[in-house]
């Protein structure tokens, strides 16, 4: 009896969760990074796509999984573009998407597997959950997600020969997700 029970409360928790579409138009994905030990660097990624399934009710994402399209990078200054697309840096060529995939969230934390240029570490980072809400132009319902974390550069592969002292090993992410309610 008590795992009928513990089944149907499961199945009832699973019936709040549905999935939700990323409004690109109001979400983005941004990164940072120190030059020279005092200036931060920012930069974003145009183009992404993700899937997520949030339970709007109890705030808990049950599956969360996304692509960045690398040649997107913009840091204001084409040059640099262009390098951070090299090999040395992120290889557009041979490795044009960045992965991840969510594999647990708890407490506020999304865990998961993240990829650059082929190469898979698991990342935890923090989550704030606002909404549900209705969006007063559209009358749709909407969550707005803030993720943010760390990795380290040279953990990818990424800018090998630039010593932490020229370009930081951290590099810094901030999510910004406006979704809505399939």
């Amino acid at each position: 009896m008590k795992k009928l029970f513990y089944l149907f409360m499961v199945g009832a928790a699973l019936s709040f969760a549905k999935p939700y579409n990323i409004d690109k138009s109001h979400s983005s994905v941004d990164f940072e990074i120190k030059h020279l030990s005092l200036t931060k660097v920012k930069g974003s990624f145009a183009n992404f796509e993700g899937k997520i399934d949030i339970d709007p009710k109890t705030k808990i994402i049950n599956s969360f999984a996304g692509t960045l399209d690398i040649a997107s990078i913009d840091t204001k200054d084409q040059k640099r573009d262009n390098h951070l697309k090299a090999s040395d840096f992120f290889d557009v060529a041979k490795f044009p998407k960045a992965k991840f995939k969510m594999t647990k969230f708890e407490n506020g934390k999304i865990y998961g597997d993240l990829t650059f240029r082929g190469i898979t570490k698991q990342v935890v980072w923090e989550a704030q959950i606002n909404g549900p809400a209705i969006n007063p132009m559209n009358k749709q319902e909407f969550i707005a997600l803030e993720i943010e974390g760390k990795v380290n550069r040279k953990d990818f592969e990424i800018g090998l020969s630039f010593a932490n002292v020229v370009l930081s090993d951290e590099v810094k992410f901030s999510i910004q997700l406006e979704v809505y309610a399939q």
